[in-house]
């Protein structure tokens, strides 16, 4: 597996970054993008790259306050580009997340996602990892 630097967005690196946050959603306008990331309030962007080249990945999440003792990770996007393994960017993020949840001693890691149309009720339910079946027999 490669190895990646996941560091902090820096101001340089925005519109850098917009460029893969496009790939997700082509309609990001670059003021509201650099306005977002940069300002920093609740919410978090990492990078990562190779040890040259380009930017290959890009998660944003945000630490929220439940009501419980604990703040709750919710990671709010996550992209990853690779001409041939683009898991393994994805993999060095989601080690990063988890990394970086543990270090603000969450207990609930939240993934957020479109709410999708058409889908039958109990497979959205069994792919988010919340239901579980259980036969006796």
């Amino acid at each position: 597996m490669a190895d990646f630097r996941i560091t902090t967005l820096s101001e340089a690196e925005a519109d850098e970054a917009l460029v893969l946050a496009r790939l997700d959603d082509p309609s990001i306008d670059t003021d509201v993008w650099r306005q977002t990331v940069l300002s920093q309030r609740g919410e978090h962007v990492v990078v990562a790259r190779r040890a040259v080249g380009p930017l290959v990945g890009l998660a944003r999440y945000r630490l929220d306050a439940d009501g419980g003792p604990r703040p709750v990770f919710h990671l709010l996007q996550l992209i990853a580009v690779d001409v041939l393994r683009p898991a393994y960017v994805a993999s060095a993020l989601m080690s990063e997340m988890l990394w970086r949840a543990r270090e603000h001693h969450c207990e609930t890691f939240r993934v957020e996602t479109p709410l999708p149309q058409g889908v039958e009720p109990m497979a959205l339910a069994l792919a988010s990892g919340v239901c579980r079946l259980h036969s006796l027999f």
